[in-house]
């Protein structure tokens, strides 16, 4: 079904910091959300080309106990391409991208590449009737290039921005026709909170900070901590171009090493549950350097 596209700009003001907002506490994988309810505070795990991957329901990226990145198994076919079959009986996956297809099954440390066993050091788990493995695994075995930086895994491949999400999210991101630096802000943290109330409103807030790695000032006017939100229907985020009806928000200037942070509030009276947040860290061209 094709989403349809909300711009507004952020309800909660916009704050330069010196350090980051929250704590350096991973994902909490015991804060899943449980019914109508998601409490989640972190760190930012996951980058795959221009965006942040905060959130996919029922679970983010997440660390587990034998530091191993985990991500639902969804999040694999929709944010990378890959083709997915899910076995609900076996609780068991298979995953092909390019020529390779390796098989997950639920508690087992070995796993099958290409039909050859291999073995692990973790376990696939289930979560909310969502199957979860190993992102590094996966990646290591079907040789998808990745890097690790920052305390975060970061995949780069012009094939994902064809994938079923980003390419949703492309269309309908507008400051990436006026983009500068794609990568001028590092995500570093964030806090998620959304209740389901008695009228059956869902209300929502997303706050993320990012830190200047740039190694000069970005000037005021010019950055661009961009948060998407993805529901099942539509997708909600802040508006890049001024209009009538929706005006620029304040971009102020953020030092070198300094830390910035931009919250989006939402609000679903339908049943439109969330699926993704995203976020990109870039830096904008200002109205002047457009004109």
């Amino acid at each position: 079904m094709k989403r349809k596209y909300f711009y507004r700009t952020a309800v909660l003001s916009l704050a330069v910091l010196v350090s980051a907002i929250f704590g350096t506490s991973s994902y909490n994988a015991n804060a899943a959300p449980i019914n109508h309810s998601i409490h989640v505070k972190g760190t930012s795990l996951l980058k795959v080309n221009d965006y942040d991957v905060l959130y996919c329901t029922p679970i983010g990226p997440y660390v587990n106990e034998e530091k191993r990145l985990m991500v639902p198994l969804r999040s694999v076919a929709e944010l990378l391409g890959a083709k997915v079959d899910y076995n609900g009986k076996l609780q068991e996956a298979k995953i092909r991208w390019s020529s390779n297809e390796i098989v997950f099954q639920k508690g087992a440390k070995t796993y099958k590449l290409n039909n050859t066993p291999a073995q692990m050091d973790t376990q696939p788990e289930v979560i909310q009737d969502a199957f979860v493995i190993p992102l590094g695994v996966l990646l290591r075995s079907m040789n998808i290039p990745f890097e690790y930086r920052n305390n975060k895994v970061i995949l780069k491949n012009p094939s994902f921005d064809q994938s079923k999400i980003f390419k949703e999210v492309i269309e309908a991101d507008r400051g990436r026709f006026i983009l500068d630096n794609p990568s001028a802000l590092d995500i570093q943290n964030f806090k998620l909170v959304e209740e389901k109330n008695s009228a059956g409103e869902t209300r929502g807030s997303i706050t993320v900070s990012g830190l200047n790695r740039t190694g000069s000032t970005i000037r005021e006017g010019k950055e661009d901590l961009h948060i998407i939100c993805l529901f099942n229907q539509s997708l909600d985020m802040d508006a890049d171009f001024a209009s009538i009806d929706i005006p620029d928000r304040k971009r102020p200037k953020v030092n070198p090493e300094g830390s910035v942070s931009q919250s989006l509030s939402y609000l679903k009276i339908n049943d439109d549950p969330l699926q993704y947040i995203l976020t990109a860290g870039r830096t904008i061209q200002t109205k002047n350097e457009r004109k």
